[in-house]
């Protein structure tokens, strides 16, 4: 009996030992949550269907009394038409997602016609080829009031942000013309600061485009949304979106 017994603490002993030297095993492997945790993603140029409420392809809003883009999706990208017209396209995360980087790859056929002795982004001028904003989590909410009252763009953006998160603000990186606006950053007039704009590219002809921005700090983001108008200043024009990533700089083959 007392051989078995020492025999026993010795087998015990040596797998407790072949335990301690395996390597550590990971909980789980990694999945698509990984990468929306500050690591590279690249969003889909799909559109979602109107049952589709996971963000898993662009959703087309309309603003009411305003003509709407067309938009259509190929294997060439996210095709936006306007027709001085306007709309919103939103795309949810699944969920927060730590972002230090974006960058985002088009064209374009024209640009907004910004009315002679106006700058862009002036009162009745203030078209973009492109607007991509990036939806910042916060703790803003609006309230039954400011529900009633708020422009249709804010509550749009708010409707964005899961029951558990508010919003800080929307930051929208801007394709400007050429000469560009007279800010390079702004607060816009709407919106009681939850709207900042900021001139990302400036293009004086048509064709390709790079919008792109690093953060000092990683913002967590909600969502992304895309507008490109050309309602005030009745232009007519196409933009492809053909790229769009989130922290690409973190690919080890970048």
């Amino acid at each position: 009996m007392e051989n078995i017994s020492h025999a026993s603490r010795r087998c015990g002993l040596f797998i407790l030992a072949v335990i301690m030297l395996l390597p550590a095993v990971p909980v789980r492997p990694d999945t698509v949550d990984d990468k929306e945790n500050g690591q590279m993603l690249r969003i889909p140029l799909t559109l979602s269907k109107d049952t589709d409420s996971h963000g898993k392809g662009w959703k087309v809003l309309r603003f009411k009394n305003r003509l709407p883009n067309k938009v259509v999706c190929d294997e060439k990208g996210l095709h936006i038409k306007v027709q001085c017209s306007a709309n919103l396209l939103v795309y949810g995360l699944d969920r927060p997602t730590q972002v230090n980087s974006v960058v985002l790859q088009g064209a374009v056929t024209g640009l907004p016609r910004i009315p002679e002795g106006k700058r862009q982004g002036d009162k009745k001028a203030d078209d973009f080829a492109i607007r991509f904003g990036l939806v910042i989590a916060g703790k803003k909410r609006l309230n039954a009031i400011e529900k009633l009252f708020a422009p249709e763009l804010v509550k749009h953006l708010f409707g964005q942000a899961p029951k558990s998160h508010g919003i800080d603000h929307v930051l929208f990186l801007n394709l400007a013309n050429d000469p560009p606006p007279k800010w390079k950053e702004r607060i816009h007039p709407i919106g009681k600061g939850l709207l900042r704009e900021q001139v990302a590219c400036i293009k004086g002809t048509p064709g390709d485009f790079t919008l792109k921005m690093e953060f000092q700090k990683p913002c967590e983001v909600l969502a992304l949304c895309i507008i490109s108008d050309g309602d005030h200043t009745k232009s007519e024009f196409q933009v492809t979106v053909k790229d769009i990533q989130l922290n690409p700089k973190r690919r080890k083959e970048q």
